[in-house]
């Protein structure tokens, strides 16, 4: 694994905390960008202290900073000081990108507006990664986390199990992921833009927006349909998991009466392709509880199908399939291993791959079909001599 060169040359500096933003220009910095994190003296980001920790070499690592933080150099400067705020603002002057989640209004308070900084760095790109934006409305100073916004998004309605059930939070930062890639997608477009016309952009990345826009699915269908979706049986798309003989999970999908008919000839139910209470693919999605996964039970159990052999059965059918995996299942596929999606975890630039003791997932694209290989974890104010002249 070698590092990307795709953003070879571009210079990032960000202002950042938590997971939107660091997982943002992480994924900048594994495309090849030079990112430049800015953290509090003495502190840092408040993630270098979240367990779980690990020693890695000599160095104690937060998994949870590690996943976000990789490839990066690290420097401290406290910006409500006038001379540190100085040396911020040299760094401006030679990157090409800021990126911060700092809450709207704390860069105007310590005289760094966006307004101020673009029309004194007209090729800055400034992107502004926030909970609800900064162009105002109501709830532009409320404090978003990633359950709020899965909350808030709507998302949290429709997982879960039945409709008068509690809602399920993800345990994953679906939102927080979601809006780091849209913020690193936006960037790499505007420098594109930059490119051909010399100008810099301001970038307002809300989290909000961005989980209305993950939702898109069933925004369209209460449009279209005058009815909100809610938790339980998905009745315009035939989806659903079914238990084989060994007890494990798959989850199958069949959205066109093509693959209907191969699931029914794979499981030895040809009959049911004309049965004129599953014809069609709203009745499908109405009856795939009550009658598509007792059949498909049935067919696993009696024939002593185990996960894996069922699913190879309708993978051959051409029938869409997948066996539910535990996240250990995940780090340990052989699939994924031949593709090298983990990448060794190094606590410092020194540190050798071959030696590593922990991996976590790459850039998950292949560039000319070779993974990229993140950066070590930076420690906090690493690079403070190099970039800064040893400030803070």
């Amino acid at each position: 694994m070698i590092p990307s060169d795709l953003l070879n040359g571009v210079r990032v500096v960000s202002l950042e905390q938590y997971i939107a933003a660091p997982y943002c220009t992480q994924i900048l910095a594994e495309a090849g960008a030079e990112v430049i994190k800015v953290e509090r003296p003495g502190l840092g980001d408040p993630r270098r202290a979240y367990d779980p920790t690990r020693r890695v070499g000599d160095a104690d690592i937060s998994g949870g900073f590690a996943s976000y933080n990789r490839g990066k150099k690290s420097v401290t400067l406290d910006i409500s000081d006038a001379d540190d705020r100085g040396a911020l603002k040299g760094l401006l002057a030679e990157c090409d990108v800021l990126v911060t989640n700092l809450r709207p209004g704390a860069l105007a308070r310590v005289e760094l507006s966006p307004a101020s900084l673009r029309a004194e760095y007209p090729s800055l790109i400034i992107c502004e990664i926030s909970g609800f934006g900064v162009s105002g409305g109501p709830y532009e100073q409320w404090t978003a986390f990633d359950s709020v916004i899965q909350a808030m998004s709507g998302l949290s309605s429709l997982l879960g199990g039945s409709p008068d059930g509690a809602p399920f939070l993800a345990p994953m930062s679906t939102m927080d992921l979601l809006t780091g890639v849209w913020a690193a997608m936006g960037i790499s477009a505007a420098l594109v833009r930059r490119a051909l016309s010399g100008e810099g952009c301001h970038i307002d990345a809300a989290m909000y927006d961005i989980g209305a826009a993950f939702m898109e699915r069933a925004l369209t269908l209460q449009e279209f349909t005058g009815e909100t979706p809610t938790r339980g049986t998905d009745t315009f798309s035939p989806v659903g998991a079914f238990r084989a003989a060994d007890g494990r999970w798959l989850s199958i999908v069949i959205p066109t009466d093509e693959m209907w008919r191969r699931c029914c000839s794979a499981v030895g139910r040809p009959e049911l392709v004309a049965d004129p209470a599953l014809d069609n693919v709203t009745k499908r999605a109405e009856r795939m509880r009550s009658t598509i996964v007792p059949m498909l039970e049935e067919w696993a159990l009696n024939g002593g199908l185990g996960a894996e052999e069922a699913a190879a059965v309708l993978r051959d059918a051409g029938q869409p399939v997948g066996v539910v995996q535990s996240v250990r299942d995940v780090r340990d596929c052989a699939h994924l291993a031949h593709r090298k999606m983990f990448a060794p975890l190094l606590p410092r630039a020194s540190a050798q791959p071959d030696r590593a003791e922990l991996a976590l997932p790459r850039f998950p694209l292949l560039i000319d079909g070779v993974p990229s290989a993140p950066g070590p974890v930076p420690a906090l104010g690493e690079h403070n001599f190099a970039v800064v002249g040893g400030r803070s």
